[in-house]
């Protein structure tokens, strides 16, 4: 049997959605002769390649609600119809050497894990060019129209509140299963909380606050760190700062009366997690996911408008985290977080784990194995 993992790298969470999936089948997967991990961009020209991912980081950096405004639209029932063929003819024509790949390969299943290839194959399932499994692994909470498409055959999902919306939206209970967004198993295993400290350069004794904004490091990370290190309270700050190099260099030349350790892009995210007591982040659904499996607390900073703020509200209601609007109230809720003998952050790490999937690749594999199994 032969499955393709399919993301795209527009965003670190597609791919490592993709990578914690790629990881569970090859672990697992004896049954499968092919498990390959494909970045759907690679199967474009030079310039979609480049453009597709810039234009959405310079849109949520310097236009956040034009953006809103997009996203919005291209989400509307009425104007499905006609954003479909345009966006189908769109994608096609710049994405042939994948659909040329996926037809020549006919893989048993092709798990989507980005709406750009979810989109494609599915096409070439409704025409009947394709008749291998179709499987959707939506990457948020929330679900904008891109995700569904005819001729998807399952769509895995973040919660029971994401099957609810799906089917609103007209998707087929039967073909939806509620299995969690797939984090990498390295963020299930117990590590410790000093050592990580110890490791990071880090005081084990104050409270730490892991402040991070994505793979690419947009959003007001520095404005938050200077706001903190002028509060009275005891604290100290890890800070990622992704692939701006602007930043990580801001925080290297820097003098801070408080500890802070800043890094670049970083691979041992769940270290990072296991080091802090909170995290001060956007609500990507990757970043949520692995805030949740490692029980810890969020602050969410001007969540971007769609996916996001979506996200961002279950959490809030939840009580895991909490919403801010403003750099300028990061100083009042961390304050009040420590105040008192720390119920608050005891109840929302408590609320973090029972929200979490931690073996929701494991779980995803499994499923298709049974399925092909079932259909050879």
């Amino acid at each position: 049997m032969k499955i393709f993992i399919v993301h795209a790298t527009a965003g670190a969470g597609h791919l490592k959605a993709a990578l914690a999936l790629h990881q569970a089948f090859l672990a697992h997967g004896s049954e499968f002769d092919v498990i390959e991990k494909i970045d759907a961009l690679d199967y474009t020209n030079s310039f979609f390649k480049k453009a597709y991912p810039a234009v959405y980081i310079y849109l949520v950096r310097y236009a956040p609600f034009l953006w809103g405004s997009i996203f919005h639209l291209l989400n509307s029932q009425s104007l499905k119809p006609l954003i479909n063929s345009i966006r189908h003819f769109f994608n096609a024509l710049q994405s042939r050497r994948l659909i040329k790949y996926v037809l020549d390969e006919a893989p048993d299943a092709v798990l989507c894990e980005h709406f750009l290839s979810a989109e494609l194959v599915s096409h070439l399932k409704r025409k009947g060019r394709f008749k291998g499994l179709v499987l959707c692994g939506v990457t948020d909470f929330g679900v904008h129209q891109f995700w569904i498409n005819e001729g998807t055959d399952h769509y895995f999902v973040a919660s029971e509140m994401t099957k609810i919306e799906l089917i609103e939206k007209g998707v087929p209970e039967e073909k939806i299963l509620v299995t969690g967004i797939p984090v990498e198993a390295k963020f299930s295993k117990e590590i410790s909380k000093k050592q990580m400290r110890f490791k990071l350069g880090l005081d084990d004794g104050k409270f730490t606050v892991l402040i991070t904004s994505g793979g690419f490091g947009v959003g007001p990370i520095k404005k938050i760190a200077e706001r903190l290190d002028d509060i009275s309270s005891e604290l100290q700050m890890l800070v990622i700062c992704g692939k701006n190099d602007q930043l990580l260099d801001y925080f290297k030349e820097n003098n801070f009366k408080k500890k802070i350790k800043a890094f670049g892009y970083v691979n041992n995210m769940e270290e990072c997690m296991e080091a802090s007591d909170i995290i001060i982040s956007k609500s990507g659904g990757l970043t949520v996911s692995e805030s949740l499996v490692k029980g810890l607390p969020m602050l969410i900073i001007r969540p971007i408008p769609g996916q996001e703020m979506r996200n961002a509200q279950i959490i809030e209601n939840s009580n895991i985290g909490i919403r801010l609007n403003d750099v300028d109230e990061v100083t009042e809720q961390v304050e009040k977080m420590l105040e008192g003998d720390g119920k608050v952050l005891k109840q929302m790490r408590e609320n973090a784990l029972k929200l979490a999937n931690p073996k929701a690749a494991q779980g995803i594999y499994q499923w298709v194995k049974e399925k092909l199994s079932k259909s050879s």
